[in-house]
């Protein structure tokens, strides 16, 4: 069966605990971690209890963490013990899958790309990088997984070009249709038949609008035919996370308030797992 997750991300600006909390109240049983919290990391390295405290939070609210979120810390810029110590995160959370993002394309998005021998060498960077977590991944147990996000990940194509680059099997791909929509402006439908087998997890983000308009719905909401996709996923014998990443509309620099957070969470989850269902997933 697939496993319905919510990330934290929505409640970012607030506490951890009020995410975990909002997340358990909708009705979810797995979510996502790794992202900040009140603008503060919420599994610093210097820090040797952060991965109790969250452990026993997630014991409170009867949650199974199901992917921890990595969006730089895996990246060639960053340090490899940062990298090495997400890892550990995951390993002593149990969680088998380590969400990151492949090379950022533009210089401005959306209208200045990156020259191509600029990007070509980022993705040398980045596959150099990759190759190595692998090794560390496997030993852990764990899979290294990358989504749509422009660069060496902007589609379907792109990014099982990547990973082949790479090369392992303990990175794989997380695929994201509210990314390849809204950045490549493509459609997504098409472009997940090209990965057949190759989705270790979904990221159920809906946009509306043509490439570069800035609005994420709930999904179920927006112009992402989550249906369709999920048949598509069902007929090559998908079973992994389906995992909701954004539902605050058109962004704001003020954030929604917690309580249409709640709200919005929860017609995600209503709205998902009825799509699933025709799909003809069960539970």
């Amino acid at each position: 069966m697939v496993q319905l997750a919510c990330m934290t991300l929505p409640y970012t600006a607030y506490p951890l605990e009020r995410a975990i909390e909002g997340i358990a109240s909708a009705g979810y049983r797995y979510v996502a971690l790794g992202g900040p919290h009140e603008g503060q990391d919420i599994f610093p390295p210097e820090d040797g209890e952060a991965v109790s405290r969250v452990r026993e939070l997630l014991g409170r609210y009867n949650l199974k963490p199901i992917a921890l979120v990595c969006s730089t810390q895996l990246a060639p810029a960053q340090p490899f013990e940062l990298a090495l110590h997400r890892l550990e995160v995951a390993r002593e959370l149990g969680i088998r899958e380590v969400l990151t993002l492949g090379t950022w394309g533009y210089r401005k998005f959306p209208d200045e790309p990156l020259p191509e021998e600029e990007l070509r060498e980022k993705n040398r960077q980045y596959v150099e990088r990759m190759r190595e977590l692998a090794v560390s991944a496997e030993r852990h147990g764990l899979t290294i997984t990358i989504k749509p996000h422009t660069g060496n990940t902007a589609s379907a194509r792109v990014l099982l070009d990547t990973l082949a680059a790479i090369g392992s099997a303990s990175v794989s791909a997380s695929y994201d249709p509210g990314n390849v929509h809204f950045y490549e402006g493509m459609d997504t439908q098409e472009d997940l038949a090209l990965m057949g087998g190759r989705v270790y997890s979904f990221v159920a983000k809906d946009h509306r609008g043509g490439r570069a308009h800035l609005e994420f719905p709930v999904p179920g909401e927006g112009d992402i035919p989550f249906r369709q996709q999920f048949a598509l996923l069902q007929q090559s014998g998908y079973n992994g996370p389906v995992i909701v990443e954004r539902v605050d509309g058109v962004p704001s620099s003020d954030p929604l308030p917690l309580e249409e957070i709640d709200s919005r969470i929860a017609r995600a989850r209503t709205n998902l797992e009825a799509m699933l269902r025709e799909a003809g997933y069960g539970d």
